[in-house]
């Protein structure tokens, strides 16, 4: 269960990190051509995983596909548009707040459409993950606070919020059914299609000379540790844990966004900064301290049982 704990928090940490520098990349490409090129990267490396794999490999069924494109639509397409169109509208501490209920939109989708039970220990934990991150990232912004085009942002971050939680509702479908790699190989897949057509319309009109070599380098990054490496160890770790204690860990998204904004883009660190982390790692550890418990009281009475 450590190992799953781990992956999971692996995972959004490589998404929170990608917050500063998919910023930086968007300042000089365009997000749908970024986006194509991220997945044709990710591709090259997650096709020669998939020949090296296919002996663990399920065969795919339609379901499996209609499952894949679900996550990929709504997970990868509708989540990055929603949320670098929004954070040019909204601030990004605003986003931030919006983000940090995540948690408890992936624990209500889990119980109303997995059937999972939600334990005192793991709705106090969302609790405690929404009001640090919130704390992480609140900040009043006077200035915008009466601004349509700032309502209007909240809104495109929010509606990336829900994506996400749909994201890892549907990736709890699959998991445990087909491989990791299979999962993010096919997302990844669906995603490049999506935004091929949008992309091509950037393409015609963009000067590829123009771009550093420093960006090209992001870019690589960013599809490296987005495209394979986060899907891979997300569905890794979601495949032995529930979708409820999955979404807690979603708290490192703004952790490791703000961290990486201080050192990369030098935004000021402060004491509700250092207090929201604090909650968020609190939650973890409370939320997954009670699934420990519930395991272990579980294994004493099979025990009992048995003897």
């Amino acid at each position: 269960m450590k190992i799953a704990y781990f992956q999971l928090a692996l995972s959004m940490a490589f998404v929170g990190a990608n917050v500063a520098v998919g910023k930086i990349i968007v300042e000089e490409v365009p997000i749908f051509l970024f986006s194509e090129i991220r997945f044709l990267i990710a591709l090259l490396f997650l096709i020669p995983m998939m020949l090296i794999s296919r002996p663990q490999a399920v065969k795919l069924q339609k379901s499996h596909w209609g499952y894949l494109i679900l996550q990929s639509f709504f997970g990868v397409f509708l989540f990055s548009v929603l949320m670098l169109y929004g954070v040019r509208f909204t601030s990004a501490t605003a986003a931030g707040i919006i983000t940090s209920t995540v948690p408890a939109v992936i624990a209500l989708l889990s119980f109303f459409v997995l059937k999972e039970r939600m334990t005192s220990p793991q709705a106090i934990s969302i609790c405690l993950a929404v009001l640090g991150i919130s704390i992480i990232t609140f900040q009043t912004n006077s200035s915008t606070l009466g601004s349509s085009s700032f309502l209007f942002g909240n809104l495109l971050v929010f509606g990336a919020v829900i994506s996400e939680a749909l994201f890892t509702i549907f990736a709890k479908k699959l998991s445990g059914v087909l491989t990791p790699i299979q999962m993010a190989a096919g997302v990844n897949v669906v995603g490049f299609i999506l935004f091929l057509p949008f992309s091509i319309k950037e393409a015609v009109t963009y000067n590829f000379s123009a771009l550093g070599l420093s960006v090209y380098l992001l870019i690589v990054y960013y599809a490296i540790t987005a495209s394979v490496l986060s899907f891979v160890l997300w569905y890794k770790g979601v495949a032995k844990v529930s979708a409820n204690i999955a979404g807690i860990f979603t708290g490192f998204i703004p952790i490791t966004a703000t961290l990486i904004g201080i050192v990369l883009l030098k935004e000021p660190f402060g004491l509700n900064q250092l207090v929201g982390i604090m909650c968020v790692l609190g939650a973890i550890f409370l939320g997954t301290r009670g699934v420990s418990m519930k395991n272990a009281e579980q294994a004493s009475q099979h025990t009992k049982t048995y003897h």
